[in-house]
């Protein structure tokens, strides 16, 4: 049995990172960029969608450091 890949994170960044609803993947954070640099919206409409993007990419971030710890913790073993 393998072990969790989520133990030295939070119950709160863990429910994040696997239900977001935001943002759920890159291709639906490019055409959200597309849209923040080409379209005229409303400046509530534009600081929702970069506080969508910010957090994409700060869950992102955090799966790749994930990944990288069980790696290097596979190649200690």
């Amino acid at each position: 049995m393998l072990p969790p890949i989520n133990k030295d994170i939070s119950d709160e960044d863990a429910q994040l990172l696997f239900d977001s609803e935001d943002l759920k993947e890159g291709g639906a954070a490019t055409i959200a960029y597309a849209k923040l640099q080409f379209t005229n919206m409303s400046n509530s409409e534009r600081e929702e969608l970069r506080s969508a993007l910010l957090r994409y990419c700060e869950l992102d971030t955090l799966a790749m450091v994930m990944i990288i710890e069980a790696w290097q913790d596979m190649l200690q073993t």
